[in-house]
């Protein structure tokens, strides 16, 4: 963390295991927990996706001030969720992993858990 920012897990569009075809979603993947939801070799998968358009101006900016880097956030908390959001810019793909309590509730509604 560097003052008041965390450095956030940034990953290039080849290294991202998603494919996304439209620009205007976000997928969304909650993980981590006491349960590990998410993590290599859980079966807890916890996975959503929400268009940019239903994002109310206020959630949109914060989704933006997210990737950006420009949000203030909280450090993260042993066995506490982190919300891994990305989504379509041009041709790349970009990937933040965000702890819990940054992430809009409007976002984190959208995810559900499923057993695989």
């Amino acid at each position: 963390m560097h003052g008041n920012r965390l450095d956030f897990n940034l990953l290039r569009a080849e290294e991202s295991p998603q494919k996304m075809e439209n620009q205007d979603q976000l997928k969304i993947e909650r993980v981590g927990g006491f349960g590990g939801f998410g993590l290599p070799g859980s079966h807890l998968k916890s996975m959503g996706e929400i268009s940019i358009s239903e994002l109310s101006p206020e959630d949109l900016r914060a989704i933006d001030a997210l990737f950006r880097g420009d949000a203030h956030v909280g450090s993260e908390m042993p066995d506490a969720f982190l919300y891994r959001i990305t989504r379509k810019i041009g041709n790349d793909l970009h990937t933040i992993e965000v702890p819990e309590g940054n992430v809009p509730l409007s976002i984190q509604n959208c995810v559900k858990d499923t057993l695989e």
